[in-house]
């Protein structure tokens, strides 16, 4: 009797899994992963993975891959993952569920299991994300910032200071035809100042004042601040969250920068209008994610890979600043951000705790 495709893929699969420990390419005891059917339903996890994300063999058995991993990565059928070739060595950051809701910033790789010819399923490999990066940008970007902010700070702010108040006081006496001249220094001092103010960020931050904030009220006031720049540009913003007057643990002001800053963003990269989604859901009693999606160009992976170093812009009249002070304020908050984008658009997803 005949078989269909998808009972000749799932018994191989199935055969492939009960012959697991004559495989040696991953040690079952050493690596942590999953392996995808190419429905989307869960068939294996290792030792290491299950200590790592919680779940048994029998649970993952009864789960698909969207259980653990976020929507905003997987395709529009939910089995595997956006921008992935299924037939191909596969690299990204991305997040993941773990069973107690926790949601854990990852490196994965997933490639393809191939038995005659033919691919039956997927290995899913994950890492948690190291320290490393972080280490390497707080010890050599962010100490440079430091020193430099220091010395600016010393050399430039005082001066800076005498020559904005001597140009107040030529522009109040001033007559002439020219005082559009004026407007210009005074609008470039200004960007000194902005410079100088988002340096001494990174180098010291700002006293702050952590009480809890009401998610719902938070979001209702950066959308109403930024609703009329949208709008001027053609763009609607859409709300899709009810936090049901839960709260956050920070400082009001850091966490409206750090929304305000990642919502002007993607106005910014939507030259020709549409719409930006904002959606908030939560991830566990301890854990909230709020998303901003547009529906820009995308952002080409070499950009992406270090759009969180300080003076690195893409934008003629940016400072390189913008991101990595948004980063560092969630870190400080003891959260997460995870940027991912294609061809179609953008996703920022911000995990921040629940209020202590």
């Amino acid at each position: 009797m005949a078989i269909c495709e998808k009972e000749w893929e799932n018994l191989h699969l199935e055969t492939y899994l009960y012959r697991m420990n004559d495989f040696s390419i991953l040690s079952d005891t050493a690596d942590s992963f999953l392996i995808l059917k190419k429905n989307g339903q869960l068939a294996y996890i290792s030792e290491e993975c299950q200590r790592f994300i919680g779940y048994s063999v029998e649970e993952i058995k009864t789960m698909k891959i969207s259980d653990i991993f976020q929507p905003s990565s997987l395709n529009e059928e939910n089995s595997y993952f956006k921008e992935f070739a299924r037939d191909s060595l596969c690299h990204s950051d991305i997040h993941i569920r773990a069973k107690s809701g926790e949601l854990i910033h990852v490196q994965l790789t997933a490639f393809p299991i191939i038995l005659h010819k033919a691919i039956i399923g997927s290995y899913a490999v994950i890492k948690e994300m190291t320290h490393h990066k972080e280490q390497k940008f707080m010890s050599e970007k962010q100490a440079v910032a430091g020193q430099l902010a220091a010395g600016i700070a010393h050399e430039i702010r005082n001066p800076m200071t005498a020559i904005k108040g001597f140009l107040q006081l030529m522009m109040r006496d001033y007559k002439g035809k020219k005082a559009s001249y004026f407007e210009i220094i005074k609008s470039e001092i200004e960007r000194i100042e902005l410079i100088l103010k988002e340096l001494m960020v990174l180098a010291k931050p700002n006293k702050v004042f952590y009480k809890n904030v009401n998610l719902d009220s938070l979001l209702e006031q950066i959308l109403t601040l930024m609703r009329s720049q949208a709008l001027l540009n053609d763009i609607e913003i859409e709300a899709a969250y009810c936090f049901e007057d839960a709260s956050i643990y920070g400082d009001e002001n850091q966490l409206k920068q750090v929304f305000i800053n990642y919502i002007k963003n993607a106005i910014e990269a939507m030259t020709d209008g549409g719409k930006i989604l904002i959606e908030g859901e939560f991830l566990s009693e301890n854990q909230v994610i709020i998303r901003i999606v547009d529906q820009g160009p995308g952002i080409p992976a070499e950009i992406l890979e270090r759009i969180s170093e300080p003076f690195f812009t893409t934008k003629e009249q940016g400072t390189g600043l913008g991101m990595p002070v948004s980063y560092q304020i969630i870190k400080e908050h003891k959260g997460d951000m995870l940027i991912s984008s294609s061809s179609t658009g953008t996703s920022v997803e911000v995990v921040l705790p629940r209020e202590s």
